[in-house]
């Protein structure tokens, strides 16, 4: 055991034998129940507060049950708790987001992000204590939701305010508290299936629970298993073929290229096939695509040759160009050539929207009464998540000719560049995340005197063990089979020497991998029309890894509750407590990666750290007020110490006032202060670094032809113009260099400030309850790594360019040469940020009716922001609010009906209108172009019946039931957004359509 190790367990022994017998901070009664209202009404503990419902608590919260959720047809936890209001209008990482991009936690990682402001941001409690991360590669740090079925949740409840002060760092923008089933007795068997309309995108789980509890104590167990089938980009219309959605203007006709080939509108996907970039490698050193002839096609229905889309070719309607291979065509780059390209690979087609998850989850609890006042208790949680991710990608070399005019490039005097842009499906993932999670303690109570004085003592332990493999293309083999095989050493781009041809690399072993080299055929016919390698090339350009992350959290708390006195309002409460924490993350890139030789990925290190974390807290609540003219009135404060081994020390506290002024309002507010410790990768992350494409990255590419376009605004166009970047600068060279580390020494800790004031009706004359609360949250100093296109597109976007801090993470290469103008490094490691701010307005509202033929129940939350405003630095802010993606405004009704052992639920899902013209022109700069950024207000519905038997339970319903398709957005120009073929691609859509959901279910 390392030293470390040695030194926190020894300190936790201490803790607990100081500590003695004492209570849970989460068992805090803030508002107190006499034991006949506690008979009449069931308490549920959430966040420090003993409570019944969400609307009489002094904290807002937001309470979701597992059975409405069944109800809806929702199968998986992630779904169910990012459908929370509280969530839904802002991104999440669910199972599509984190397969399409590089997210915390690997693909397949589900988290919920509260507020927007990030998961890190969101503490996750599971039964009120906190649960540790899970997750592959270095950036794991927020718990995962795919680590705890459905079926062993009763429900979750979720504190809308920071709650730093009750539960430590993290709790920024809220809590959510996670509350498994403990009330069996006696066993079940639950089946549930989902079945969509369309092929792909099927569940199916399964599940046996048992429980029994005696005279001295419980003991519960329950078995899961879950399989998500993988749906892919070609099984639905709206995520295979991403069409331009342009509208002409003057005539308000559609205006998408058409694919000249069949006459309907051109697939415009991210990957081109049988595309091969032409450039001219002149006599002054300057890299640049020609002016007559950008690309040329592989095109063996000679089509090209025979269509006459106007100006395309230099012979209008000829054939290939003298001197060019056969079947080989040049093109122009314009629009009416585009409805040549071939941009709908079967490879991009089999990607996966979905991925297939596939989870299987032991867990148990129990509790035990040692005396009458004494009860051990225990949980352990067993997960394994398995991930399989289908991919796909371009790779790209650059062959050259020293043919000087070549009859490819009439009129050229230099050197010939080719560069092919092959695809691949040779960019698969998979993960394996197995967690675990023991809880051991003790509470009770004592006799006599301090018969009020109750107490707790706990000892949590969690690990996160996870491999993660992925395909890889290795860089030293592209480098050797592309002419260079000198791997080099004497470049293209080095502009003191000529490159000198190598008419073969047989023989030569590349330098990394140590494989012996073969000649790859760049340009075959099979490669550029959509097809792979040869068996012997992919065997010599392709290499799988496997990376290993291990995350573990171990914790102690104890503390202890009592009344201190009495006063004529009632007695006044009190909690203190301690905590002790570890967490140690560990990451352990694949071979290649660690060698630096995985080709247009990034290279990194081992990212290994470690931290402690010691906390002392304190609650009180104290009844100012009670059954008084002005009613009743309560106020609650909460303080917490915390020294972060990394990063130093910080104080919190929590401010509450409840007021009822009579039996149907209840008037709350609550201030408070958060903070959050740097995680462990955001300290020490190794040093990853990565190429990215120059045309990803710099807007001053050919920015005087896109000002015109409306492609950038006028504003990019002078910075770029200021910073030297000639108008028809074409981008081409190498790419630039992303380099992105830990900030250890370098990083504050974030702090916020967060207010709630709320007002609750529960009116006499009907069963109705509303809520409306009034939130805004401050956070400061914020840790974010902005991205390299980010860095750079901010910086240009700037009105104090070129002083803005942002054009300092980056430069362009200066004093001529070949490689002038060119983005070199990109500084991205974490640095803090300096705010970001969100308010709105949260409404929780139901209603009950009893009816001579049933009973009716309508239930209702929703969330109107305000603001969602992100400050990189001072200056610079950017509000978010009403954008794709972060709609201002999300909502589910539920209404239930209920006749003897009939059930009838329908569900409606709001989803906001979103646009982003605020950011993004709506037209090009010639004004003749519209795009379509703005997105309507969207419905989604879900509906179900169900019956209950003597023994049996039976649901069967159809989720999106309207087939509700995600809205459609422009994917070209200016306006193009993240998507999935021609749909926006965001958290709050669904991609798999409508599907019928049955659940099945038998007591024994």
């Amino acid at each position: 055991m390392s030293k470390s190790k040695k030194s926190f367990f020894k300190n936790s022994v201490a803790l607990a034998m100081l500590a003695g017998v004492m209570t849970t901070g989460q068992a805090f009664a803030q508002n107190q129940t006499t034991e006949e209202e506690a008979e009449e009404e069931e308490a549920i503990v959430v966040t420090g507060s003993r409570i019944r419902s969400e609307f009489n608590s002094a904290s807002p919260i937001q309470v979701i049950t597992t059975d409405a959720a069944s109800l809806a047809g929702v199968t998986d936890t992630g779904d169910m708790v990012q459908s929370s209001s509280l969530a839904a209008g802002s991104p999440q990482i669910d199972a599509t987001i984190s397969s399409a991009f590089v997210t915390d936690g690997g693909p397949g990682a589900q988290t919920i992000s509260l507020r927007g402001l990030g998961a890190n941001r969101t503490l996750v409690l599971l039964n009120g204590r906190r649960a540790g991360p899970a997750g592959t590669r270095g950036a794991v740090s927020a718990f995962d939701l795919n680590v705890l079925p459905l079926s062993m949740i009763d429900r979750v409840e979720i504190l809308k305010d920071g709650a730093s002060s009750i539960y430590g760092s993290d709790a920024v923008a809220g809590v959510v508290n996670i509350i498994t089933r403990d009330d069996l007795d006696g066993g079940a068997a639950t089946l549930r299936y989902s079945l969509p309309e369309e092929d792909g995108g099927s569940e199916i789980a399964g599940d046996i629970t048992w429980g029994t509890t005696f005279d001295r104590g419980y003991f519960n167990v329950s078995v899961d298993y879950y399989l998500q089938e993988e749906t892919l980009a070609g099984q639905r219309d709206y995520t295979n073929c991403a069409v331009d959605r342009t509208w002409d203007v003057a005539t308000g006709l559609r205006n998408d290229v058409i694919d000249l080939r069949t006459g309907e509108r051109a697939c415009r996907n991210n990957v081109r096939t049988g595309l091969v970039w032409l450039y001219d490698y002149s006599g002054s050193g300057n890299l640049q695509r020609g002016v007559g002839a950008n690309f040329i096609q592989y095109d063996p229905t000679g089509q090209i040759g025979v269509v006459n889309p106007g100006s395309i070719f230099p012979t209008p309607g000829g054939p290939a160009e003298p001197g060019a291979p056969a079947n080989w065509f040049q093109v122009d780059y314009n629009r009416a050539s585009l409805g040549l390209n071939n941009s709908n690979s079967p490879f991009e087609q089999n990607s996966s929207v979905v991925p297939e998850i596939e989870r299987a989850t032991f867990f148990t609890n129990a509790g035990f009464d040692i005396t009458p006042r004494i009860e051990a208790y225990a949980e352990v949680l067993m997960n394994r998540r398995e991930t399989a991710v289908n991919g796909f990608r371009q790779v790209w070399t650059y062959l050259y000719s020293y043919d000087l005019g070549d009859s490819l490039n009439p009129g050229w005097t230099g050197i010939t560049v080719l560069s092919p842009t092959p695809t691949t499906d040779h960019a698969d993932a998979s993960q394996r995340v197995d967690y675990m999670r023991a809880v051991a303690g003790v509470r009770g109570d004592f006799d006599g005197w301090l018969s009020n004085v109750n107490w707790d003592i706990y000892f949590q332990h969690s690990l996160s063990d996870a491999e993660y493999t992925n395909d890889r293309i290795l860089a030293d083999a592209v480098y050797s089979a592309d002419g260079r095989s000198d791997f080099g050493t004497t470049g293209l781009f080095n502009a003191n020497s000529i490159p000198r041809p190598t008419a073969s690399c047989v023989g030569y072993n590349t330098p990394i991998s140590n494989r012996p080299c073969v000649d790859v055929d760049w340009m075959s016919a099979n490669l550029m029309y959509g097809g792979g390698f040869s068996a012997e090339e992919e065997a010599f350009l392709y290499g799988v890894e496997t990376g290993t992350t291990e995350y573990t959290q171990t914790y102690v708390e104890a503390s202890i509750g009592t009344d201190l006195f009495t006063m004529p309002a009632g007695n006044v409460a009190a909690v203190l407590g301690a905590v002790m924490r570890q967490d140690e993350l560990t990451d352990t890139p694949g071979e290649i990666t660690l060698a630096g030789n995985a080709w247009g990925s990034s290279a990194s290190g081992i990212t290994q750290g470690d931290d402690t974390t010691t906390e002392v807290f304190g609650e009180l609540a104290i009844p100012l007020l009670r059954g008084t003219e002005a009613g009743d009135l309560e106020v609650s404060l909460s303080g917490r110490y915390t020294d972060v081994e990394s990063f130093g020390e910080e104080s919190t506290y929590k401010f509450g006032v409840t007021w009822r002024p009579n039996s149907e309002f209840l008037v709350r507010f609550t201030q408070g202060t958060s903070f959050r410790a740097p995680a462990l990768f955001e300290l020490y992350l190794n040093g990853e670094s990565s190429f990215v494409g120059q045309r990803a990255v710099d807007p001053c590419i050919n920015w005087a032809q896109n000002l015109i376009d409306g492609v950038i605004s006028q504003r990019i166009a002078d910075n770029c113009n200021a910073d030297g970047v000639p108008g028809n600068w074409t981008g081409a060279g190498s790419s630039a260099t992303s380099f992105r580390s830990g900030g250890a020494g370098l990083l504050q800790a974030e702090t916020s400030e967060a207010q709630v004031l709320g007002l609750v009706w529960t009116p006499n004359f009907a069963n109705l309850s509303v809520a409306v609360d009034y939130f805004e949250i401050e956070v400061e100093n914020e840790i974010a790594a902005l991205g390299p296109a980010a860095i750079v597109f901010g910086c240009y976007n700037s009105l104090s360019f070129p002083t803005d801090p942002l054009c300092g993470l980056f430069n362009r290469v200066g004093g001529g040469g070949a490689n002038q103008y060119l983005i070199e490094n990109i500084n991205n490691s974490f640095l803090n940020i300096n705010s970001q701010v969100n308010r709105g307005l949260d409404l929780t509202a139901q209603y009950g009716h009893e009816f001579s033929f049933g009973d009716l129940t309508l239930a209702a939350q929703a969330t109107w922001q305000f603001e969602d405003t992100l400050e990189l630095f001072d200056g610079t802010g950017q509000d978010n609010n009403g954008r794709n993606g972060d709609p201002d405004f999300v909502g589910n009704l539920d209404a239930q009906f209920e006749h003897g052992d009939w059930t009838f639920f329908w569900r409606t899902q709001f989803i906001g209108h979103a646009s982003d013209i605020d950011t993004i022109p709506d037209t090009n700069g010639a004004g003749t172009i519209r795009y379509d950024i703005d997105q309507e207000f969207i419905t989604y519905h879900s509906a179900s019946i169900s019956r209950d038997f003597d023994r049996w339970g039976i649901v069967l319903g159809l989720a999106n039931l309207t087939n509700q398709e995600p809205p459609q957005v422009t994917t070209i120009g200016a306006a193009g957004q993240s998507n999935l073929g021609p749909s926006l691609l965001a958290s709050q859509y669904d991609y798999v359509g409508r599907r019928l959901f049955l659940r099945v279910s038998r007591d024994f």
